[in-house]
C-alpha cells in the first residue's frame, strides 16, 4: 500500500479505536518526521475535509463531534476482505483463468501492514461454479466490442439444439452459472444463454441491427425478477420459513425487491419473504434446499409447481 495512504488510514482507525493519535505515534511508527506527521494530518483536515483537531484534554488529534466518518469508514477492514475473496478465487480451478498471482500480490499489498496477521484467518466458501471457458468469453466479449454477431449451437434446458444468430450484450455470473443476455434473432425478442450450454459458436461480421441497444433494458433485465431464467410476467412469490430454518435465512437477501417480515400463525414463528419471480424453477429449487422448514404459499400456480416437484420426487425415489 502506499505509504501515505497507509498512514492515513493509521491515523483515522487510531482515533476511532482510542479516542485520538499523537504526532509521536505517527513517526514512532512510521518511521516519519515531525513534518511529515503534521502535513497527513492537515490533508486529512483540508483534503479529505473531515474535521480533526487537536484535543488539550485528551493530548492528542481527534474528530469533531459532527464529523461525517462515512469516506474513511472500514477502508482497511473492507480490504481485508476483499483480498480473501481474490485469494479464494484463485485457487478455485473454475476462475484461476481470470485471476492471475499477480493481480493477487497487488491487492495484498494494498493490505494495511498490520491486518496482514490476518491472512489466512478469513474464509469464502464456494460451493459452485462453472468454468467460464475463456474461449467462449473472448468472442462474446469481441462481439460486445464490435457489434457483431454470434452465431451459436445451444442446447436448452431439455437437451434440444438449436441453431441461432445471436447479438451479446451483457455477460455476467449469477449463483454461480455464467450468462449471456443477448438479442437473439430467431425468437425476435431478447434471451438469456447460459455460456456452458452454447456447444459451437462462430464470430461473424454481421453488425448488429440496433446499434446500440437500450441500457435500460439491460438494466431491467439484471434487476427484475428471480432467478437466471428472467422473463417478463412477474409475479410476488410468498414463501414461509418456520424454525430452526428461519433463524439462518433470516438476514439473507434472495433479491433486491425482497420484503422481509416476521409474522405469528396459531403461536408459530414465521419468517416470510415476498420475492417478485417470472420463471419458478430457480425458486423452487431454492426453497426445496431448506425443506422441510420452507413452504411456498403463493401465487397458486407457483405453490402448484413446488407440490408437484415434491410428489414426482416421492414417487421417483420411494419405489426404489
Amino acid at each position: 500500500m502506499n505509504k501515505k495512504i497507509e498512514r492515513l488510514f493509521y491515523i483515522d482507525r487510531t482515533i476511532r479505536q482510542k479516542g485520538c493519535v499523537t504526532k509521536k505515534q505517527i513517526m514512532t511508527r512510521f518511521n516519519v518526521c515531525e513534518s511529515t506527521a503534521k502535513n497527513d494530518i492537515n490533508d486529512i483536515r483540508d483534503k479529505l475535509n473531515l474535521g480533526i483537531y487537536y484535543s488539550g484534554t485528551k493530548k492528542g488529534y481527534t474528530y469533531k463531534e459532527n464529523t461525517d466518518l462515512n469516506m474513511l469508514s472500514f477502508i482497511a477492514e473492507k480490504t481485508v476482505i476483499f483480498y480473501a475473496l481474490i485469494k479464494e478465487l484463485l485457487s478455485n480451478r473454475n476462475f484461476a483463468p481470470i485471476i492471475t498471482e499477480r493481480v493477487l500480490e497487488e491487492l495484498k499489498n494494498n493490505v494495511p501492514e498490520e491486518y496482514r496477521a490476518s491472512e489466512g484467518k478469513i474464509s469464502f466458501m464456494l460451493s459452485e461454479a462453472e468454468n467460464p471457458e475463456m474461449d467462449k468469453f473472448e468472442a462474446v466479449i469481441n462481439s460486445i466490442i464490435n457489434n457483431t454477431c454470434l452465431e451459436i449451437s445451444y442446447k436448452d434446458a431439455k437437451g434440444m439444439s438449436s441453431l441461432r444468430t445471436i447479438e451479446p450484450l451483457h455477460i455476467y455470473h449469477y449463483q454461480g452459472k455464467w450468462a449471456v443476455f443477448s438479442f437473439c434473432r430467431k425468437a425476435g425478442e431478447y434471451r438469456v444463454f447460459n455460456l456452458t450450454r452454447i456447444t459451437k459458436f462462430e464470430a461473424t461480421k454481421i453488425k448488429f441491427r440496433i446499434e446500440n441497444h437500450p441500457q435500460n433494458i439491460i438494466d431491467d433485465h439484471l434487476n427484475e425478477a428471480f432467478g437466471v431464467a428472467r422473463g417478463k410476467e412477474i409475479e410476488q412469490a410468498v414463501i414461509w420459513f418456520y424454525e430452526p430454518t428461519s433463524h439462518h435465512v433470516e438476514d439473507q437477501k434472495w433479491h433486491p425487491d425482497q420484503i422481509t417480515d416476521h409474522l405469528t400463525r396459531k403461536g408459530k414463528k414465521i419468517l416470510q419473504f415476498t420475492i417478485p419471480v417470472a420463471k419458478y424453477e430457480e425458486l423452487v429449487g431454492r426453497v426445496l434446499r431448506y425443506a422441510p422448514d420452507a413452504e411456498i404459499r403463493s401465487p397458486g400456480a407457483l405453490r402448484k409447481f413446488w407440490l408437484d416437484k415434491i410428489r414426482s420426487l416421492s414417487v421417483r425415489y420411494l419405489k426404489k
